[in-house]
């Protein structure tokens, strides 16, 4: 019926409506029947409608409380109240599909019991979390917001739950926020507290020195030289006495105050900073704001969202339909097959061949008569027949060809460019494709059963980057992929599971580590997801170290980190131990001359002796006669100060500025011991591994359809090459 409008080798679409119109009873019934069966099953008795809630909801742009409220550092202090942007709104989305919310959701509303599943079954958690997901959903929304969406067959629970979701997205991502705040704080308190320490052993060295009599050695430097020269003048041995003991103390002592006053004045500097750090540390430990801002609610759905009965319907009986008229197609090349003869077949290529041959001859006998003539030949018939138009060198030849070679050719081409050949060959081999198919289907089922493929289990864990720094222009992100991967990381591995032995790899064999390390790449796979997290995932036959290996993964991320960075710390302590040493034996250095110019010239503060041995000198102190001035010991002193004054002033400055470098050394110094002794984490941990109680590979379904699939068809291959062969073995008989 089909080849009425494509016999002459267009396509007439007359000819398909005639088609159509002949068979409207069937295909109408069958479009009745197709709009009844799908408006059937798609009612309640046999699709459960489930009622949509949403919640829609923006980040904010802060993660930090100390920073948006407290901080007085210029440019730190951020908006509590921005919004979040692309970067923040990826970390909300990648937080909403971990497992810490989505378990605390199944234990709060029962799950498990409400989608139905039994709790004594096998794959209860694989079933829940397919379940679990096939109902929730988040997505980031055009406007950088992100949408909450839940189905449920109870439209409150629905909006509990969306509702319940966007209120644990504070309470997760404040408790992941706060371990390491609660961290950071410790670390914190700990240098503040360290700080407050050294500050009162400063404190009380002063004190000690201060008993001494000495609590300002500039002052009393200046005031005991004018008590000298006081004395001097009168002539008050005793009191001249007094005074150079004074001057020794001072001498002795001098140095070591101005040392440890310069060292308080910038440690007290350094706590002032401190803590304000240690307050917005607490605060960040202590205080909680909301993790977002609210757009819409969740509400109690009024009107069902799934499924859409319509497009059931539509797509129901679109495709029934198509169905139908490509089933009437194939029944009606049967009956073609039925009737007609299948000694020409489709893929003869000798027929071909044949027809060739008589072609050319033709060519050949009217080529050589009309070279005669040289002009065109055409060839009349009362019988039209096709006509072979061959191109020369002169001009176009028309060949005629006879009606018995027309009636030949036509019949091969017709018969090569008709599938209903194909067709018959499928329907004579019918058995044996069936009985080829259906023992590849059980060789399928058999060769991926746990006989031949061990099953394994899937763990995985989600994490972010944390207390790195880039090395050069990549993220955090690529750097924790690259040190996930590196060497140091799969030998700790392999060592504390003995992977040779899990994966029975020979230590002996001459590619052992070659072939170690193919089955651990084959196991392991670390990877970026959409929301610049790191998900690292592990498959094995037994699902408890499947979870082991993914805790040891990021178990040894930590500890290479860590080893990275305290290797650095360690360079950087030994050169500040080297530095410091050096700066120490300097600044003795430097209180030792300061020592001697004391005790041998009687030089301790350079302006106050200036001015008195300058008074004594001229004879300008008040009171003063020509014999009461200690005229020597002016003389002395004004010696001694013109000789050694300059070195004096260096010295007292020099000690001034080394005291202040050493502290700034001493406070780095501190620092880099701090940070290589102190244990941090480097991953923020998102979602968490858990051992898995269902096999993720293989995946049998998929390996018998491919298998039953790629041997139907390499059969229909050989089939229709020993048809050929058979064919051409009938010809050449």
């Amino acid at each position: 019926m089909v080849s009425k409008f494509a016999e002459n080798g267009d396509f007439d679409s007359s000819g398909f409506i005639y088609f159509l119109y002949f068979w409207r009873k069937p295909l109408i019934i069958i479009i009745l029947l197709a709009v009844l069966a799908s408006i059937l099953f798609s009612s309640p008795l046999f699709i459960t409608p489930k009622y949509k809630s949403s919640v829609i909801l923006f980040p904010v742009a802060t993660n930090s409380i100390s920073k948006a409220l407290i901080s007085q550092q210029s440019g730190i202090k951020e908006d509590v109240l921005g919004f979040g942007e692309e970067e923040q709104a990826e970390q909300m989305l990648q937080i909403l599909n971990s497992n810490k919310i989505r378990d605390r959701i199944v234990s709060k509303f029962n799950l498990l019991e409400h989608y139905g599943i039994n709790p004594e079954s096998k794959y209860k958690y694989t079933r829940l979390v397919r379940e679990y997901e096939n109902n929730v959903s988040f997505r980031r929304t055009e406007y950088m917001a992100v949408k909450i969406s839940v189905l449920d067959t109870d439209p409150q629970m629905a909006a509990d739950i969306a509702n319940s979701i966007a209120e644990l997205l504070d309470s997760t991502k404040t408790q992941m926020q706060r371990e390491r705040a609660t961290l950071a704080f410790n670390i914190v308190e700990k240098e503040y507290l360290s700080l407050q320490i050294e500050i009162s052993a400063i404190v009380d060295s002063l004190r000690v020195i201060g008993k001494l009599g000495v609590n300002d050695y500039e002052s009393q430097s200046e005031v005991v030289n004018q008590q000298l020269a006081i004395a001097l003048r009168n002539n008050e041995m005793g009191a001249v006495r007094k005074l150079e003991k004074k001057l020794d103390i001072l001498a002795e002592y001098g140095g070591s105050f101005l040392s440890l006053k310069n060292t308080l004045e910038y440690k007290s500097e350094q706590q002032t900073l401190l803590k304000a750090k240690y307050q917005e540390a607490k605060v960040d430990a202590e205080a909680e704001l909301p993790q977002k801002f609210i757009v819409n609610s969740a509400y109690k759905a009024e009107q069902k969202s799934y499924p859409i009965r319509w497009i059931i319907v539509v797509v129901s009986t679109l495709s029934s339909l198509l169905l139908a008229i490509l089933i009437i197609i194939i029944i009606d090349n049967f009956s073609k097959i039925k009737k007609k003869s299948l000694t020409f077949k489709l893929w003869s290529v000798d027929n071909l061949e044949l027809f060739n041959q008589d072609k050319d001859k033709k060519h050949k006998k009217k080529k050589k008569k009309d070279k005669k003539d040289k002009k065109t030949v055409v060839h009349k018939d009362p019988v039209p027949a096709p006509v072979i138009v061959k191109e020369t060198e002169d001009e176009p030849i028309y060949i005629k060809q006879s009606s018995k070679e027309n009636s030949y050719n036509h019949s091969e081409m017709k018969t090569y460019y008709d599938n209903s050949s194909l067709v018959g060959i499928l329907i004579k081999w019918w058995i044996h494709i069936l009985v080829i198919a259906i023992v590849a289907l059980l060789l399928g089922v058999l060769f991926s059963s746990p006989i031949f493929i061990t099953p394994k289990y899937k763990s995985y864990a989600v994490v972010y980057p944390h207390n790195i720094a880039p090395y050069s222009d990549e993220s955090e992100t690529e750097q924790m992929l690259q040190l996930l991967q590196s060497k140091d990381i799969k030998d700790s591995v392999i060592k504390t599971f003995d992977l040779a032995a899990h994966y029975n790899v020979d230590s002996n064999f001459k590619y052992f580590y070659s072939t170690i390390y193919y089955e651990f790449g084959q196991n392991v796979s670390i990877s970026k997801t959409p929301y610049e997290s790191v998900e690292i995932t592990v498959l094995d036959k037994d699902p408890l170290m499947a979870n082991d290996m993914v805790n040891a993964i990021i178990h040894f991320y930590n500890i290479k980190v860590r080893k990275t960075h305290n290797d650095k710390y360690l360079e950087v302590i030994k050169m500040y131990d080297a530095i410091i040493e050096k700066k120490q034996a300097y600044i003795d250095t430097l209180k030792h001359q300061l020592y001697l110019l004391s005790t041998e010239y009687g030089l301790i503060d350079y302006d106050a002796q200036a001015l008195e041995i300058t008074k004594g000198y001229l004879r300008t102190v008040m009171g003063a006669t020509s014999t009461s001035i200690n005229q020597r010991e002016v003389l002395r002193l004004k010696k001694n100060i013109e000789e050694h004054g300059g070195d004096l002033i260096e010295l007292v400055e020099s000690i001034k500025n080394e005291a202040q470098n050493f502290s700034m050394l001493k406070v780095d110094y501190e620092n880099a011991v701090r940070f290589y002794t102190d244990e941090l984490s480097y991953a923020n941990v998102v979602t968490p591994p858990y051992p898995a109680d269902k096999k993720a590979y293989p995946v049998r379904w998929m390996i018998v359809v491919f298998t039953m699939i790629a041997t139907i068809f390499l059969t229909i291959i050989i089939i229709l090459i020993i048809e050929r062969y058979r064919h051409h073995f009938r010809i050449k008989k």
